[in-house]
């Protein structure tokens, strides 16, 4: 009977023991971002400005026709005065030889000698190409022409990837386009089990005469902190947010803080990832910013201004 009796209070025991663990260990994430945000003190690079940007997704949940391939993921191509650069490569799901970004670079007629360099915005599996990748803490860019050759890879983790620029301050990829450094975030599930806080970092574009355009890959560190640290840095205003803000379940009332922080800046561009923004989320947007907003979509350029 004892050992009956032994035998089930283990049984709950080792749940509850679990349970703990992973609460201390939230616990713990909790306070180190909020650290990482308060003690951040890194200086600005001088960012010049563009006066024009271009943003061609070429990994998206949405496609511009069915000859793109598209899924759960981003790639996007930046052009500006100076240079063209790639953040993350999205996913691969099928291993494919050459990837699905590269691909549709291809269908798209862009050369991938037009790019200049690469920025990962932070290391989950539909930004550094796939699952395996993500295992091995690396990123898989496929087949490429001519292979990545002396391109830099600007990283904001540790990486297996030789060669990676291991970038956790505000850097420049091109002399007008900069990184806001890493952003500590409390990881999403079930990605937490692994690690409980993540780091991710956006590009910020100043275009002339009109301001700072943010590109993020995910937006986990929330729009708040994305735009604060952007318009800190850089001594503009946030005029545009492209890429992806993670509302995979929001509603339309849970969006309205974010929505008025932008109208309250009067933004010119908005445009948000629907690989990880829900229908109901992008159609409050979209209803808030009739004239700016856009729709991302594989093989469809949104140009600013």
């Amino acid at each position: 009977m004892n050992k009956v009796k032994l035998f089930f209070a283990v049984l709950i025991l080792i749940p509850l023991l679990i349970a703990a663990l992973i609460g201390f260990r939230w616990w713990q994430a909790r306070q180190a971002v909020a650290d990482a945000w308060t003690n951040f003190d890194a200086h600005a690079p001088a960012l010049a400005t563009t006066s024009s940007l271009e943003i061609i997704p070429l990994y998206e949940a949405a496609s511009a026709s069915p000859d793109f391939s598209s899924g759960h993921g981003v790639s996007y191509l930046i052009r500006t005065d100076s240079a063209t650069i790639l953040l993350d490569v999205g996913d691969n799901p099928d291993g494919l030889t050459v990837a699905p970004f590269a691909q549709n670079m291809q269908a798209l007629g862009i050369a991938w000698d037009e790019v200049y360099r690469a920025v990962i915005s932070h290391p989950h599996p539909d930004h550094v190409g796939g699952l395996t990748a993500w295992r091995q803490r690396t990123i898989s860019f496929g087949e490429l022409p001519g292979g990545l050759g002396e391109r830099l890879v600007f990283v904001p983790h540790v990486t297996t990837y030789k060669g990676a620029v291991h970038a956790t301050i505000p850097t420049l990829p091109a002399p007008d386009i900069a990184t806001t450094g890493v952003i500590s975030y409390l990881e999403a599930w079930p990605l937490a089990l692994f690690a409980a806080k993540g780091g991710e970092q956006a590009l910020v574009v100043h275009v002339a005469g009109h301001g700072l355009v943010l590109i993020t890959g995910c937006g986990h560190p929330g729009l708040e902190r994305l735009v604060a640290r952007a318009e800190s840095l850089y001594g503009a205003q946030v005029v545009g947010v492209v890429g992806g803000l993670h509302y995979t379940n929001a509603t339309a009332q849970d969006v309205q803080p974010q929505i008025q922080i932008l109208q309250s800046r009067r933004v010119s561009l908005v445009a948000l990832s629907p690989h990880d923004s829900g229908p109901e989320a992008l159609s409050a947007f979209e209803s808030a910013f009739p004239g700016a907003y856009h729709t991302l979509k594989v093989g469809e350029a949104i140009q600013f201004p």
